[in-house]
């Protein structure tokens, strides 16, 4: 049986070069559709496949939904650092935001623009690389990145790419996969023993190739990232853990699958802000 994740990565090694052009060339041949990862059909086409996209983000990230609700952002102009299918560029824009949309692909441009256009949201759309963001310094008032960063060949540096382009002032948020979820270590423990990747040298990170999209995948700690966002020059207001509305493990009664995603969610959101300049006297 192949592996989607394994067939794509094996194609960016042998056509891309190393760094970002593997890292796009992935995305390009998989682009965040929600469709099931092995299909040979996953861009959408009809009306109903677009509604579909967004039924399907709001159903299934309730937490993401009830944050999305709250929001507002009129008037601002806000960033959708690696917008992928454009649902959330599309989401943002509807809370009142001047939306900027960039993506490292072309499709994802294109999936944007055509995601955006179809819930009469439009939004600017550019392509372009969140370890070199083609934007000036302090351009954005908020900065949106859902399940991106992680995938960069430099987090570091695509990290400190959105707090350069934030203003002080600004705020954002940022998801990444939580290194301490449930996901990790059932996931990885179940690749290494049952699948016997042990025996051929993977450990927990390395294993991740065979059941985490993208070409690079990092989970993080709150420290790790607290590390990565502090260095980009803004500083964290609130960590949240969450997961997606599926069970995080099949067997478990509603009230500990609620506290387990409460603390060992797959998703790390980051709730961010840049401080103000201070004028010397």
């Amino acid at each position: 049986m192949t592996n989607p994740f394994i067939e794509t990565r094996d194609h960016a090694e042998a056509t891309a070069a190393a760094g970002q052009g593997r890292n796009r060339d992935w995305w390009e041949t998989k682009p965040m559709t929600y469709a099931d990862w092995a299909s040979s059909d996953r861009i959408p086409e009809t009306d109903e496949d677009f509604q579909e996209i967004e039924n399907y983000v709001l159903a299934t990230g309730p937490w993401l939904k009830s944050w999305f609700e709250t929001l507002r952002l009129d008037g601002k102009t806000c960033l959708d650092l690696g917008s992928g299918s454009g649902i959330f560029s599309s989401l943002l824009a509807r809370r009142g935001a001047n939306v900027m949309s960039m993506d490292l692909t072309e499709a994802g441009v294109a999936l944007t623009r055509r995601t955006t256009g179809f819930f009469g949201s439009p939004t600017s759309v550019v392509r372009g690389d969140a370890e070199n963001s083609p934007f000036k310094s302090d351009s954005f008032d908020f900065v949106y990145s859902w399940g991106v960063l992680h995938h960069t060949s430099d987090m570091d540096r695509a990290v400190s790419e959105a707090g350069r382009v934030l203003k002080p002032g600004g705020r954002g948020m940022m998801m990444v996969y939580y290194k301490r979820s449930v996901v990790y270590y059932v996931h990885g423990l179940f690749w290494l023993t049952f699948r016997g990747k042990m025996f051929s040298g993977h450990n927990f990170e390395s294993v991740q190739d065979f059941y985490t999209d993208g070409f690079y995948h990092r989970y993080l700690t709150k420290t790790e990232l607290g590390h990565k966002l502090q260095a980009a020059g803004v500083e964290v207001s609130h960590f949240t853990v969450t997961q997606y509305k599926k069970k995080i493990l099949p067997f478990v009664p509603v009230w500990l699958d609620e506290i387990l995603k409460r603390n060992f969610g797959m998703c790390l959101v980051a709730e961010f802000e840049k401080p103000e300049k201070v004028t010397a006297i």
